[in-house]
């Protein structure tokens, strides 16, 4: 008990350490594009939407590279805890690759690979993008873009879901109507913790915001099943081309479980943060530093 309750406290004090970045940064959010100084925001919120790991169920073996994507619409922030209403359209698109590092007893974890090509693109739309049919995400302007980084953040670039059940009979879309009545899905629910590295943004929209000085934490929550958005018929796979990448039709007949892929409800926020993050060599001395902490106290125990 004694080990375990240490454990635990080191992981507690690593996690309250280094998982909360600098302060969220206040910035100018023009939505009409005309370059004004436009809302105050912190967040970016979209809308419940969906996202889908490519080439992952819940037998995929530990090791193997999947893709995820995820797509959403976006009309709304934050500044604070107030809800900030844009009055446009806009979408949201993001893609990168994950590494499964578990995947046991219903939990799987996926670790964030920041060396393979990934992408975040914000676009201005002229109507929102159709859940649905998994069109209109990309049809406008670009006007903000990214790419997933790893940082030394503790428990930075991790996703996992925990499986709650695998029983068939639980429908895939249970968001008013059915628009899938073959399709079951497994039911559970998990988060993805990412940073983004800002690479262009569009003055007109962002006037004032310098890629080169900014991350963009994005956190989001996985569910199963659907029940506030429809699953997508298709995503796009490089946040340029519609609908280049198979949704609903690769989950075979209860997601999560037939393959060859996985879909997920996702909800996303993405704060603006400065680009501090902790240093390798400083969590590695705190490692020490709390390692010899359980040592000593193990010690004492014993004793």
């Amino acid at each position: 008990m004694l080990k375990k309750s240490l454990v635990t406290a080191v992981w507690v004090l690593a996690v309250a350490a280094w998982a909360t970045p600098a302060s969220a940064l206040s910035i100018q959010f023009d939505p009409t594009g005309s370059g004004g100084p436009g809302l105050t925001i912190t967040v970016l919120d979209p809308t419940v939407g969906n996202s889908i790991a490519v080439g992952a169920d819940s037998t995929t073996p530990v090791g193997t590279v999947v893709q995820a994507l995820f797509q959403a619409n976006m009309t709304s922030g934050k500044n604070g805890s107030t809800s900030v209403a844009f009055g446009a359209h806009f979408g949201v698109v993001a893609g990168f690759s994950e590494r499964v590092l578990f995947n046991s007893s219903g939990v799987i974890q996926l670790g964030l690979i920041g060396s393979l090509p990934s992408f975040f693109d914000i676009y201005a739309l002229p109507a929102d993008g159709n859940d649905l049919t998994g069109m209109g995400f990309i049809n406008g302007t670009p006007i903000l873009s990214g790419q997933f980084i790893n940082t030394s953040r503790a428990g930075d670039g991790i996703s996992s879901f925990l499986t709650s059940s695998t029983a068939l009979g639980t429908p895939l879309d249970a968001n008013g109507v059915d628009n899938y009545p073959g399709v079951d899905s497994i039911t559970g629910g998990g988060s993805f913790d990412t940073t983004v590295k800002l690479n262009t943004v569009n003055p007109l929209y962002f006037p004032g915001l310098n890629p080169n000085t900014l991350l963009s934490l994005v956190t989001s929550q996985l569910k199963l099943n659907y029940d506030q958005a429809d699953p997508s018929a298709c995503f796009s796979n490089n946040g340029t081309i519609q609908c280049n990448q198979v949704g609903v039709g690769t989950v075979g007949a209860e997601n999560g479980i037939n393959g060859p892929n996985t879909m997920f409800q996702t909800d996303a926020s993405a704060s603006f943060v400065t680009a501090a993050v902790p240093e390798p060599a400083t969590l590695t001395l705190l490692g020490f530093g709390l390692l010899a902490s359980v040592r000593r106290r193990r010690n004492l125990a014993k004793k």
